[in-house]
């Protein structure tokens, strides 16, 4: 073996570690209330970078998934002939939104990291969640 072809070999075996060891990080579950922060539901879609989620009168959150910084804010605005929404957490440690058909709501999000799943106690299969991480 010359070489330049140990060099391949070498960036190819680097190149696989990192793209193998980039997901290994910490999805677990967390929070401040026995360690509950996540709880069936939601996840598995693709999660987008926001503070904002639109809550739909097609009885979906938009996005559903999200990613968020540890302590940060997340505002739901419901928009215009919504049927009544709410947005509740299976963590009780995060505040659930009041029973409404439009306006804003908007929660703080724990330090702690982990997913926190939500959804609309009115509508089954409503549901969505927040990384934070």
């Amino acid at each position: 073996m010359d070489l330049s072809q140990v060099r391949r070999s070498a960036y190819a075996l680097a190149t696989a570690l990192a793209v193998g060891l980039t997901g290994c990080g910490d999805d677990s579950p967390t929070g401040t209330n026995g360690g509950g922060g996540g709880g069936g539901g939601g996840g598995g879609g693709t999660r987008v970078t926001t503070t904002s989620v639109n809550v739909l009168n097609s009885l979906s959150f938009d996005p559903k998934d999200i990613q968020v910084a540890p302590g940060a804010t997340v505002t739901w605005t419901w928009g215009p002939n919504n049927p009544t929404h709410n947005v509740t957490f299976s963590d009780p440690s995060i505040t659930d939104s009041p029973d409404q058909a439009s306006g804003t709501f908007s929660s703080a999000m724990p330090s702690a990291p982990g997913t926190y799943n939500y959804t609309c106690t009115f509508h089954g299969g409503m549901d969505g969640s927040v990384l934070v991480q």
